[in-house]
């Protein structure tokens, strides 16, 4: 009989000043049932039945949907997080073109009560919706989050749902989006009504191209070619997406609205007070945040100790919201290595990036993601270097920006390529004479001739 063994944390030894700070690991056994004694992660009694109802069942039909190649079916369900009186639900669509979040405050709950902090991941059975359909207002119902299980308690009765394998296109898709979300600039900020009526006149058949979307107050508009000569627009690539928004209005009080220039991505937060629900689109439903490349804009070479990368992930699960300036704070790291920690442990999927508030936030995963797990660019960038086929011509830094250019030499030729890195250390500008560029630009992420560039200029520099 084989196990897999998993570790809560890494076992390491770290001499501080006059102190020997020794951290063991803890394990379990995949499959293993979890003791009796051990509490639940949070429980509490649902203060709002109808908004709760309709926040999950938001979730359940983004999970239901699929954008992208709608003969392929593949249903797959939330993965739960709490920690600092917030409870977090993420999801995906099955084309992984359209991301989910309800973030849950301790005042959607009437005696809420978070136990301590962990990650599940469960299955929405039809018991489960069944339970959640019957929610109702003066209605009491509790529910109640484990390592293994989440339980809804009704009037009709008590629906338990137990805990499913984690697919690892989902933490590479947890990757990507906070890599996106990171680099999202506000765009509008809508009330009730306006925001209602913009989402009511998106076409259930909105077909591939771009819907223009004009949120003036009163009379927001939607058209279907960009309007000329004329900004406070936001374009969306299949804009049916939106419509997974829609569960939501009855409890809706303002809509946020980002978007991440470079690769047309946008971010929809509905707020009803005592919760959001978070909408974030890829691109293009084709393009899947799972497969897509913006993490690859922000890899750096540095080296970092692995002793501080294990303290750390396990200062990110203590704090478990924070900014690069809290991290940097609480491991008297400097701002540039406590970025390059957060870049390291975001590839491993264990942070997420909450764009509404700021801030980072930590998840407990059943496994990381490792050198094997690597995307092909990343990997093929690894080979030209390991070949030695970049040819550098320039490469400098100026206020703080790396700028380099030179050729590359792949498997068909030699290719001609340019960057800019901005002083955070993403990828503002890259050209490159390949494929992969001329068809795509950037909004994919980098090629891998551009990502050897880039390594060897840094190298170099």
């Amino acid at each position: 009989m084989d196990f897999v063994t998993r570790y809560r944390q890494p076992s390491l030894i770290d001499q501080r000043a006059d102190l020997l700070l020794v951290f063991l690991a803890s394990t379990e056994l995949a499959g293993e049932p979890q003791s009796a004694t051990l509490p639940a992660i949070f429980s509490g009694q649902i203060a709002q039945p109808l908004m709760f109802r309709n926040l999950l069942l938001g979730l359940q039909q983004t999970v239901q949907s699929r954008f992208y190649q709608p003969d392929r079916w593949r249903l797959l369900d939330p993965v739960m997080t709490a920690g600092q009186q917030l409870l977090r639900m993420e999801c995906f669509s099955s084309c992984a073109s359209v991301y989910a979040r309800v973030d849950l405050t301790e005042n959607a709950f009437t005696d809420g009560a978070f136990h301590r902090r962990g990650t599940t991941n469960v299955d929405f059975n039809s018991g489960f919706l069944n339970h959640l359909a019957q929610l109702r207002p003066g209605k009491p119902a509790h529910f109640e989050m484990g390592e293994q299980s989440i339980t809804l308690e009704t009037a009709q009765g008590t629906a338990v749902e137990h805990k499913v394998k984690l697919p690892e296109r989902w933490v590479k898709g947890f990757l990507q989006v906070q890599a996106v979300h990171r680099q999202a600039q506000p765009r509008f900020e809508l009330d009730r009504l306006t925001a209602s009526q913009l989402l009511m006149q998106i076409p259930a058949s909105a077909g591939k191209k771009p819907l223009f979307l004009i949120p003036r107050r009163h009379k927001p508009e939607i058209l279907h070619r960009q309007p000329a000569g004329q900004e406070g627009f936001i374009a969306v690539s299949d804009g049916q997406r939106l419509r997974l928004l829609h569960t939501i209005l009855p409890d809706l009080r303002t809509l946020r609205v980002y978007q991440t220039e470079a690769t047309g991505a946008s971010l929809w937060v509905a707020d009803t007070g005592t919760a959001q629900f978070t909408l974030g689109l890829s691109g293009a439903a084709a393009h899947g945040f799972s497969g897509d490349g913006d993490a690859l804009r922000q890899l750096r070479t540095g080296e970092v100790d692995e002793a501080d990368l294990a303290l750390a992930r396990l200062a990110a699960s203590s704090l478990n919201q924070f900014s690069i300036a809290d991290l940097a704070g609480h491991q008297d790291f400097s701002l540039p290595y406590a970025a390059e920690m957060v870049d390291r442990l975001a590839q491993q999927g264990l942070l997420g990036f909450d764009r509404d508030r700021d801030h980072y936030f930590y998840r407990q995963l059943p496994f990381l993601l490792n050198a094997k797990h690597q995307p092909d660019r990343l990997k093929g960038s690894q080979a030209l270097l390991a070949k030695q086929a970049v040819d550098l011509e320039q490469c400098e830094r100026r206020d703080g920006e790396l700028l380099a250019s030179g050729w590359v030499r792949g498997e068909s030729g030699y290719y001609q390529a340019g960057l800019r890195v901005d002083a955070q250390g993403y990828l503002q500008d890259g050209r490159c004479t390949c494929p992969w560029i001329r068809e795509h630009a950037l909004r994919r992420g980098p090629c891998k001739h551009l990502l050897a560039l880039r390594f060897a200029a840094e190298q170099t520099v």
